[in-house]
């Protein structure tokens, strides 16, 4: 390499590294992921489901440790950790969690140690996002709370916490489900100029399909779509929580990000839809359905999904446009949020090769 493009290579790194102001929300960011995300027409995944249009938001193709969703998030997160002189993260989530595997290969990029207490209810097999917490370097223990909003995690990540400080290291301890929630938030209130831009390109969409967990995503683009005054309707079709939960905790999370950036908007259970027929046979298990929807999206438009939370949500999009919910004449923009490495946990739930399953098979109730 040239002395001058080496020397432009480490400015660009340094760029990353240091915490700017994000103009929609004022607060402290880094420029880790590869922004703005390509945003796509898929005509034969459209047709396959009976829809006018169908937009996929290719937050996969997001950057680093294979993308997602996550890493719009820990440009805000890490922003905070870097100001506040951080040596160590600390976080936790399933032992499958997309979210500990940005968060260890964002650690890697900016030479930060990382700590992840994972669920062990998901396994603990060494492959798919386990696997790569191990590459990126991530030290890893197990607790058998099964619930992410269970307050002995944040008293597990405590203690962790003390044990670094006591080894003379700067911990920051990083918890969607708790003291990260506004943060995570907001980085997706922060995305939706982004996606009104590919609304004039493509044509507003009626609807916005995202998969939710733990609901920041979903909570970030509900509020922000509000802001902005969009008639695009938020779909989230739930992976993990029932409808009766995650709609208030929706509501709740939204209302944290709207007092951090000092926004009088508030978010309403009438202003977004989630769909929890999905969520069966359980958190992190592919169903018939999903699997169907994994095989239908590649096999139409060379899409790679997964099947406990991308695959899910298509799934939830194809049965609610067979139901009636949506009819033919709908427009549909697909936000696909990553978690690429699930899909090699599950080949299993693949066995029988090109057997195809009917979409509307397996769904939950």
């Amino acid at each position: 390499m040239c002395p001058g493009a080496r020397s432009l290579q480490l400015v660009n790194s340094r760029i990353m590294n240091v915490p700017s102001r994000d103009m929609q929300t004022g607060l402290p960011r880094l420029r880790l992921a590869t922004l703005p995300t390509p945003c796509e027409t898929a005509p034969r995944l459209a047709e396959a489901l009976d829809l006018a249009s169908l937009c996929i938001k290719r937050e996969d193709l997001s950057g680093y440790a294979l993308g997602g969703n996550k890493l719009r998030q820990l440009d805000f997160i890490l922003a905070e950790a870097l100001e506040a002189g951080a040596e160590m993260l600390v976080s936790t989530a399933g032992s499958q969690s997309n979210f500990c595997r940005s968060l260890a290969g964002a650690a890697a990029k900016l030479g930060l140690g990382c700590h992840l207490l994972l669920r062990e209810s998901t396994g603990r097999e060494l492959q798919g996002n386990l696997l790569l917490d191990d590459i990126f370097g991530a030290e890893v223990s197990f607790t058998s709370a099964t619930d992410p909003w269970d307050p002995a995690i944040r008293q597990a990540l405590d203690d962790i916490a003390v044990t670094y400080r006591a080894a003379g290291r700067n911990p920051f301890i990083v918890q969607l489900t708790g003291v990260s929630v506004a943060t995570g938030g907001a980085a997706w209130f922060s995305a939706v100029p982004e996606l009104l831009t590919d609304f004039e390109r493509f044509g507003e969409p009626d609807i916005v399909v995202v998969a939710a967990g733990s609901g920041l995503t979903l909570a970030g683009l509900a509020l922000g779509l509000k802001c902005a005054g969009s008639h695009a309707r938020l779909v989230g079709v739930s992976a993990q929580q029932p409808a009766s939960r995650l709609v208030p905790l929706v509501c709740k999370t939204a209302e944290t990000i709207a007092l951090r950036l000092g926004l009088a908007e508030r978010l309403h259970p009438q202003d977004f839809e989630v769909i929890d027929t999905e969520i069966p046979p359980g958190y992190g298990r592919p169903s018939p359905a999903s699997v169907a929807a994994v095989r239908l999206a590649g096999r139409t438009e060379a899409l790679v999904l997964d099947p406990v939370y991308t695959g899910k949500a298509l799934a939830g999009l194809a049965a609610a446009v067979a139901s009636g919910r949506y009819g033919a004449e709908t427009k549909a923009f697909f936000v696909h949020s990553g978690g690429t490495p699930g899909l090699f946990m599950h080949d299993a739930a693949f066995a029988g090769g090109s057997r195809a399953v009917p979409l509307d098979a397996g769904q939950g109730g």
